[in-house]
C-alpha cells in the first residue's frame, strides 16, 4: 500500500496493515495503559532510548518521521505510520502538537506521547510567542551531538501539565521556573533522563523510601533563565532537557526526606540516595543510559538534594 492509500485507511480507522505487527487508526477507543503498570513484557526503541516502561515519550520536528523499533502492534491515534523492515515509521503532522501511539503485546499497553515541536532557530529566536528563551552557545561542547543547540520545544498550552510522560512523572514538573503563570511555556524533556528518574525511583521504593514521585527541584532552564540566576556554564544539562535536581519528599514537608534514619536531613541523605543510583549504573546499564550523578548540600533557600542526568558520559561530583 502506497503512503497516500495508508493515510487515507488510517484516517477512516480501516486499515489493517499486511506485516506483523500491525497498525490501526483508532479514532474512538484507545487502548488502556494499566494504571499500576510502570513496566511491560517488551522493549521500545526510539532516539536512542530502549525502554521496557509503560509511558514513554519522544519528540519529533513537524513533518518529519520517528522511527520506532518494537515487536508489538502499534495502534496509532493520529499522524501517518508506516512499517518498513519490521521497523515503525510515524510522520509527524506540519504543525506542532501532543500525540499518542499505543503499542500491544500480548495483552499489554506501553503508550508513546510524541510531542510535535514549535521550531526554534537559536541565535535568531530569542522567544517563542513572548516566552524568553535566549540563545545557545552554538559551539558544542567538545563537539559532543549532545551538545547541539535544540532545534525546537514542546509547547505546552494550560491543561498539558498534567500529560504522563513517564509512569510516575508528569510533564509540568519539568517547566522552566521562570515567568510563572505564563500560558505560552516551552521545555524540552529528554527520554533518556525519564528512563534513569523511573529506574531510580523504583529502587527507592525497593529500598523502603517510600516515594510516588521525585520532587523536581530543577528540570529544563533556558538559556535566559540560567544565566538570569547567575550561572555562567553554557553547558548545563538542563539547557538540554536532560537533567533533573531532585529528592524524596513523601512527607511533603518540601525537603529531603530522612533516608539514612539519623533523625536529622543532612547531606548524609543525598549521598544515600545518589549511592543507590551508583549502584543501579554499575548493575543495570540497559536502564541507565550514561550521564552524571551530583550530590548538593543544603543552603538558606533549599535542602540537600541529587542531580541526575543523561549527558552520554560518566560524570561524578
Amino acid at each position: 500500500m502506497n503512503p497516500v492509500h495508508f493515510a487515507i485507511a488510517a484516517l477512516t480507522g480501516l486499515f489493517v496493515s499486511q506485516n506483523t505487527p500491525t497498525s490501526e487508526n483508532i479514532p474512538f477507543e484507545t487502548p488502556q495503559v494499566r494504571a499500576d503498570a510502570t513496566r511491560v513484557g517488551f522493549r521500545i526503541e526510539f532516539a536512542g532510548v530502549s525502554s521496557d516502561l509503560a509511558i514513554n515519550s519522544a519528540t519529533v520536528m513537524p513533518g518529519e518521521t520517528l522511527t520506532i523499533a518494537a515487536d508489538a502492534n502499534l495502534f496509532a491515534v493520529s499522524g501517518v505510520t508506516e512499517n518498513i523492515d519490521g521497523e515503525w515509521h510515524w510522520k509527524a503532522p506540519d504543525t506542532p502538537g501532543h500525540h499518542e501511539l499505543y503499542f500491544q503485546r500480548n495483552g499489554e499497553t506501553a503508550l508513546l506521547n510524541v510531542f510535535v515541536l514549535t521550531p526554534f532557530e537559536n541565535g535568531r529566536d530569542d522567544d517563542l510567542s513572548g516566552y524568553r528563551i535566549g540563545e545557545y552557545n552554538p559551539n558544542p561542547l567538545r563537539g559532543l551531538e549532545r551538545y547541539v543547540p535544540p532545534t525546537g520545544f514542546i509547547h505546552m498550552e494550560p491543561g498539558m501539565e498534567d500529560i504522563q510522560i513517564a509512569p510516575h512523572f508528569r510533564l509540568g514538573q519539568f517547566i522552566c521556573k521562570q515567568q510563572p503563570g505564563f500560558e505560552n511555556v516551552f521545555l524540552t524533556v529528554d527520554p533518556s533522563m525519564l528512563l534513569k528518574l523511573e529506574t531510580l525511583l523504583e529502587a527507592a521504593n525497593d529500598r523502603g523510601w517510600e516515594a510516588d514521585t521525585f520532587f523536581v527541584m530543577s528540570g529544563f532552564r533556558t538559556p535566559f533563565y540560567n544565566a538570569a540566576i547567575g550561572n555562567t556554564t553554557t553547558s548545563s544539562r538542563h539547557l538540554f532537557g536532560d537533567a533533573a535536581d531532585i529528592y524524596i519528599d513523601h512527607d511533603q514537608d518540601g525537603v529531603m526526606d530522612d533516608l539514612d534514619g539519623d533523625g536529622r536531613i543532612t547531606r548524609d541523605d543525598a549521598v544515600a540516595l545518589a549511592s543507590l543510583a551508583g549502584e543501579i549504573a554499575e548493575a543495570d546499564p540497559s536502564n541507565w543510559p550514561n550521564g552524571g550523578i551530583g550530590i548538593y548540600n543544603a543552603n538558606a533557600v533549599h535542602g540537600p538534594f541529587v542531580h541526575i542526568d543523561a549527558r552520554g558520559y560518566r560524570a561524578r561530583w
